[in-house]
């Protein structure tokens, strides 16, 4: 049988109106699932191509599935290379004859409308099983504690550090090991998935190990490298009445206005200090603010700690950077991404303080080929939070929806943000033009189907995201937000950058790609180009280099 491919869906008040292909001809038609009914729909064609109105009040007199047709062949979509629509689009419901009335795509990627019952549910605004939500129970807690937390957690750090730490460093162990600390190595996130990948190639030349300050999943999000050893700080998936209890309670030791505070609790707090005192000598890297204060305090001598930082130094709260400027003294070395925060670190801990080395991250690998560019598809990626600014992002991409209706935009992640911008789709009447991908793990092939990468952040550590889309060789449009894209991208030879916020810049810039093919890949084989200084061979070396120097100076921690 013939397919028929409904290339464009609007739902009006009163009628479904479709436009697409059906090579065998024919009229648009509903037919009740099941039998019992069959609406024709109000069609023209010329040639292979249709266009129809549906009337919604001649389904609702019965309600059920109602599944369309264009003469015998059944209408879906299903060659836009986007399978799984029943997860990813959701058309908005209306009302008729009293009764809701959704269309939806089946398991099949085919078009149906359901006519009462759960139709005018919206069975995607819940966050998807397994999602992380970030921010809520941090909100909340600042709200009722606010800085009478900060100075319990400051007194309690400062007890810790004189009460717990070892006098004398512990023995054996290779002194050459790398250990990384982060906050949830088995979950989905840029600073997992670099720091996995740098582990890798570090692994090449030194033992390397991972722990995990907690562990939520049974299988880790990101494939684990070989040889990489993952220790569990606190495994929170088993434990009894008095760990469930631990979990319940506050964090003393991580800061509260470190994100991961909403992940802490007086359990992983207990569970890390243990960890932190048993490590015997080696090179410890730590991946948050809360980690990097923590470590420099407790680890035990002979562990030299070099701190990492993955967000800009302006995105900290305030009583958190008063921290940064005495804590940071203790480390051995502090890593940052950018040029422009090195600077401001270096300003921030003066003469005294340890080495600011910039090295920033490294590609990682990705599946799939290189973009053809040739796709009617812009993608966007991250965390589902207001950082990432999805929702200026869909409202630059409406003019472009409007003028160029074949395109489409794809964002890959979760976060829950999810349904607020669900529902700016909807009340933008973008549903059938910007879609919420869900996560991903093959995120290069995601990145090889579309023809323009776009960042719209309002912040960034680094926009490592910009350099994997570079890498399969697409031209970048990116907010010129705090901090990273300025220093990645070169405006007018691999991407554009847009004034940070201007949504109408945005939206030019991606018009100006959309209608210039010709830039589009002169652009996307510049940025190719580009994305090899972030080569992991590269950034390997520098880190190689800073490692090995931590053994020609005394360890600030001792």
């Amino acid at each position: 049988m013939t397919a028929a491919e409904a290339e464009h869906v609007r739902v009006e008040p009163d009628a479904l109106a479709i436009t697409g292909t059906a090579p065998g001809g024919g009229a648009l038609v509903a037919r009740r699932r099941g039998g019992g009914g069959e609406v024709a729909a109000g069609t023209s064609s010329d040639g292979g191509r249709f266009s129809a109105r549906l009337p919604l009040a001649a389904l609702a007199g019965a309600e059920g599935v109602w599944d369309l047709y264009v003469g015998a062949a059944r209408l879906g979509r299903h060659g836009d290379g986007m399978p799984g629509k029943k997860r990813i689009v959701t058309y908005p419901a209306r009302t008729a004859g009293g009764v809701g009335v959704r269309p939806y795509f089946t398991v099949e990627d085919n078009l149906s409308v359901r006519v009462g019952g759960p139709a005018a549910a919206d069975e995607t605004a819940a966050p998807p099983a397994g999602e992380e939500e970030w921010g809520t129970r941090v909100s909340r807690r600042r709200r009722l504690l606010g800085p009478a937390a900060v100075a319990v957690h400051r007194v309690a750090l400062a007890l810790a550090g004189l009460l717990l730490r070892p006098r004398r460093a512990r023995p054996g162990g290779d002194p050459r090991t790398v250990r990384v600390l982060l906050l949830h190595a088995y979950g989905m996130g840029g600073t997992i998935r670099t720091t996995l990948n740098l582990l890798e190639a570090l692994g090449a030349t030194r033992p390397v190990e991972v722990l995990s300050l907690v562990r939520r999943r049974d299988e880790p999000f990101f494939a684990l490298p070989a040889g990489v050893a993952v220790h569990d700080v606190d495994d929170q998936r088993r434990g009894g009445a008095a760990a469930r209890l631990a979990r319940r309670l506050p964090s003393l030791l991580v800061h509260p206005d470190d994100y991961a505070y909403a992940w802490s609790s007086l359990a992983t707090d207990a569970a890390l200090v243990r960890r932190l005192r048993a490590l015997p000598p080696g090179v410890l890297i730590t991946t948050r603010p809360a980690f990097n204060l923590l470590a420099a305090r407790l680890v035990a001598p002979g562990t030299r700690v070099v701190a990492q930082e993955h967000m800009n130094f302006h995105a900290h709260r305030g009583a958190l950077t008063r921290d940064l400027r005495r804590g940071y003294r203790r480390l051995d070395a502090l890593a940052v991404l950018t040029e422009e925060d090195r600077r401001d670190y270096a300003d921030l801990l003066g003469s005294g303080g340890p080495p600011v080395i910039r090295i920033p991250n490294a590609v990682t690998r990705l599946d799939g080929p290189l973009a053809a560019l040739d796709a009617p598809v812009v993608v966007a990626a991250g965390r589902l939070s207001s950082q990432k600014g999805f929702d200026l992002l869909i409202a630059a991409f409406e003019p472009v929806a409007r003028a160029h209706p074949r395109w489409r935009l794809r964002i890959y992640g979760a976060g829950r943000e999810r349904a607020a911008l669900r529902r700016l789709i909807d009340e933008r009447e973008l549903y059938d033009h910007v879609f919420l991908m869900g996560p991903t793990q093959q995120l290069g092939e995601a990145l090889s189907r579309a023809s323009i990468f776009a960042l719209s952040s309002r912040f960034e550590g680094f926009g490592m995201v910009i350099v994997e889309a570079m890498s399969k060789g697409l031209p970048v449009v990116s907010f010129d937000c705090p901090r990273g894209p300025r220093e990645i991208i070169r405006d007018g030879v691999d991407g554009t950058l847009v004034p940070a916020g201007d949504v109408e810049g945005l939206s030019r810039a991606l018009l100006e790609l959309v209608d210039d093919e010709p830039r589009r890949r002169r652009y996307g084989a510049a940025a190719l180009d580009n994305a090899r200084r972030y080569d992991i061979e590269v950034v390997a070396a520098s880190w190689q280099a800073l490692l090995d120097g931590l053994h020609d100076e005394p360890s600030s921690t001792t």
